[in-house]
């Protein structure tokens, strides 16, 4: 049986795996069909996920009971087969408890409670009705299957225990934490103690060699003498091979198995022959299976490589991820068989690999990945199909087309004339005969819609046809965008991403109806790109052309401030100028001709002669005169009769 880790899977007697996903639900797995069989969900699987699973060891019947002639050949067989179909997963879980789960009807039988305080991480059966498990909580527990409480605990580590290991005869176990113990399951006494992981160990296995039994009287650990258990240890590339000696007690590993990275899971056949290798299986975090073959006789010094692996890629070389692997242990021959599980929690496919057949010592499958569905569509339904049509008639009325006229069959019919100029409708006899012009009819443009839109712009970028795409992309109408895109194909979205990058590097006059484009793309189908693998470097011409053309975005917007800032100062003050009302008018008479000047009131005209002026300028002396008061009363009258 092999343990896993990671993901928490293991191979059953009977051709079934059972995986179980992160999610904390049970999948049980046909290994020859690679179908389904089961599908187990707790009511607490979402807080208290499964860490751990081990399927129950098969009732084996004594020999008292196959030899008791009493008992008819057909009891035996019926007892057989329904003892083979009944089978248990113990399942460990993160918050101590361990469920029992019936792989015949598919029911929880016993819910384990109170052994652990923390999580389960490795459960080992001693028989049908006995089993023990260890926990972070640094104890291992011995649990009975009819009673729902623990038989006995004890503390193992001063740290957590990882994985726990039966020993041959049911007599021993061991345990792994920060080293790897073997204890007396009697009387619980450590009997040994190994030391050589600087990591702490994870998992444990033994190696079951064809050797005489032990004496009766024989001590625990002389029955042990010789038995070679391997180790796998979190952070380290190695596996080693270990030694049981009842004298001469080494702490050290025999041997060690080199492996291209950290081990997830490890199994290991066996010989059934003394002196013949042994197979070692190890599924490693980069997904490849590494397979070993020696016999284990002795130390060695070195580390040994491995003589054969296996992976399973896709046609486009993209390795597939191995859940587990095995050997098939129900066929014998000189080579041993693989089985692969491949894919997901959800979904798993099995390989078979016989060893004989591939004479590489890399082995690559290339297999389809089965976590991706396949849609086929039939040609024939893409193809369009034309109506029958009979050459014998020619319909004029609605009705069914393809349909002989008259009904009568068996008979060769002349070909009717075809309407034509020479036979006109009733309507088209009555538009003759009328004097009143025909109506004009006014040719009117449909606008365009989504639907013609998205199977233009599909066969543009199908064909690389710029004129199809011209004549799409230049609208720029975005409800039509959002609507066209929407209803584009989605193998259609990575060429019109890549079409609308180069097109944006043209001229910035066109590129106001491109980024709308664009725009609405990222919008629509943004999960679509973000699941794209190469979404990155798709994108980074783009962004890097954005980040171009808006270099010097900031700068402009600043410049742009500071002239508004700029000419409103301008416009206030040229609105104050014009409030201000002016305290003087002048007004520039023309220097071409002479005019009349007021002076003191009176007029005076430029072309008076000189005479005139002295005449002026006595009565001005002597107005001077009456406004100081000197003038005699012969002035005054004088003055008045000049008046009058």
């Amino acid at each position: 049986m092999s343990i896993n880790t990671n993901c928490c899977s293991s191979f059953g007697s009977n051709d079934s795996l059972a995986v179980c996903s992160t999610d904390g639900v049970l999948h049980i797995w046909d290994v020859r069909s690679g179908q389904e069989k089961q599908q187990y969900t707790p009511a607490s699987h979402l807080a208290a996920s499964f860490t751990c699973l081990s399927w129950k060891i098969p009732h084996h019947r004594d020999k008292q009971e196959l030899n008791n002639p009493k008992k008819k050949k057909k009891k035996l067989k019926q007892k057989e087969s329904q003892e083979d179909k009944l089978e248990f997963i113990a399942l460990g879980t993160a918050v101590g408890d361990i469920l029992l789960y019936n792989c015949l009807n598919g029911e929880l039988v016993f819910k384990y409670s109170g052994g652990h305080s923390d999580k389960v991480n490795s459960i080992a059966w001693l028989n049908e009705s006995t089993f023990y498990s260890c926990s972070d909580d640094q104890n291992i527990v011995e649990w009975d299957v009819t009673a729902q409480n623990h038989i006995c605990k004890w503390k193992a580590e001063k740290r957590e225990v990882y994985s726990i290991c039966i020993g041959p005869h049911s007599k021993t176990i061991l345990s792994a934490g920060k080293a790897i113990k073997l204890w007396d399951l009697k009387t619980k006494e450590l009997l040994r103690r190994y030391a050589g992981h600087s990591t702490p160990v994870i998992s444990l296995s033994t190696v079951s060699l064809p050797s005489l039994s032990p004496r009766q009287d024989a001590s625990v650990l002389e029955a042990l003498d010789g038995l070679y258990f391997l180790s796998a240890a979190s952070e380290d590339r190695v596996l080693s091979a270990w030694q049981v000696r009842n004298t001469k007690h080494k702490k050290i590993a025999l041997c060690s198995f080199l492996l291209p990275s950290e081990p997830v899971t490890f199994d290991i056949l066996a010989p059934n022959i003394p002196d013949c290798p042994t197979y070692l299986l190890s599924l490693t975090q980069d997904g490849e299976v590494a397979i070993f073959c020696h016999a284990l006789n002795g130390p060695l010094k070195k580390p040994l490589s491995p003589t054969r692996t296996i992976k399973v890629v896709t046609e486009d070389a993209v390795l597939l991820n191995i859940i587990s692997a095995t050997f098939d242990k129900k066929k014998d021959g000189d080579s041993p068989v693989v089985i692969v599980a491949y894919g997901s929690d959800y979904n798993v496919a099995f390989e078979q690999i016989n060893l004989a057949d591939h004479e590489l010592q890399d082995i690559v499958i290339i297999r389809k990945d089965p976590t991706k569905s396949e849609i086929f569509m039939e040609e024939d339904k893409m193809k369009l199909r034309e109506p029958i049509k009979n050459k014998y008639a020619s319909s004029i009325a609605p009705g069914v087309p393809g349909h002989s006229v008259g009904g009568i069959s068996g008979k060769k019919r002349k070909k009717l004339p075809s309407v034509g100029e020479s036979q006109l409708t009733m309507e088209e006899r009555l538009s003759a005969l009328s004097v009143e012009p025909p109506p004009v009819v006014k040719e009117t443009t449909l606008a365009p819609t989504a639907d013609s839109f998205s199977v233009l712009l599909s066969q543009g970028l199908q064909s690389n046809d710029r004129d199809v795409l011209n004549q799409v992309l230049q609208h720029g109408n975005e409800t039509l965008i959002r609507n066209t895109v929407r209803q584009l194909p989605i193998h259609y979205i990575i060429p019109l991403v890549k079409e609308l990058t180069g097109r944006l590097q043209g001229s910035p006059e066109k590129c106001l109806t491109f980024v709308k484009w664009l725009r609405a793309v990222l919008s629509c189908h943004t999960s679509y790109l973000m699941t794209f693998p190469d979404v990155v470097p798709l994108l980074s011409r783009l962004y890097q052309l954005m980040n171009v053309r808006t270099k010097t975005h900031g700068r402009l917007s600043r410049l742009e401030g500071k002239l508004d800032l700029v000419m409103s100062q301008i416009a206030s003050r040229k609105d104050d100028e014009e409030e201000q009302k002016p305290l003087a008018i002048f007004e520039e008479d023309s220097s071409d001709g002479y005019e009349d000047m007021m002076i003191d009131g009176v007029t005076i005209d430029h072309s008076m002669s000189s005479d005139d002026w002295d005449d002026f300028s006595d009565a001005d002396n002597h107005v001077d005169e009456i406004d100081g008061g000197k003038l005699n009363e012969a002035d005054e009258d004088l003055l008045m009769d000049e008046d009058g």
